[in-house]
């Protein structure tokens, strides 16, 4: 018995077969190209939100940083967003302060969100 050989004819792809593979190509791609494109949204996203943390740690630093009896009510302009503080006389010791911070939504600019920390400033004691 002797191994039979293709014909010339039968060497290759055929047309069907390539369609197919590059249809195929094709949909991979454009699968990876938009999930690229929801990952690189959702960075800038976390961004967003990274920077308007450290906005809002960096007005509530300040405002520790002041000490007890030393912070009065005011408000401050921070990135896409504003942040309003009241203080509030708990005791004779301490005082209370509500800061309210405020910024467009990502998604819908229209959107305002509002977050509300509340501090407690208490004066120190040295013994």
């Amino acid at each position: 018995m002797t191994p039979t050989r293709k014909s010339e004819k039968n060497l290759g792809f055929s047309l069907v077969e390539v369609l197919v593979a590059v249809t195929l190509l094709g949909v991979a791609v454009m699968s990876l190209a938009g999930a690229a494109t929801l990952g690189l949204s959702q960075m800038g996203k976390a961004r967003q939100d990274l920077l308007y943390s450290a906005d809002v740690q960096e007005v509530a630093d300040s405002l520790i940083g002041a000490g007890w009896n030393k912070v009065t009510s005011g408000s401050s302009a921070i990135h896409g967003g504003s942040a309003a503080w009241t203080v509030t006389t708990v005791s004779a010791n301490s005082d209370k302060v509500d800061v309210v911070v405020t910024r467009r939504g990502q998604a819908n600019a229209t959107l305002v969100y509002s977050d509300t920390l509340t501090l407690y400033l208490a004066k120190s004691r040295v013994q």
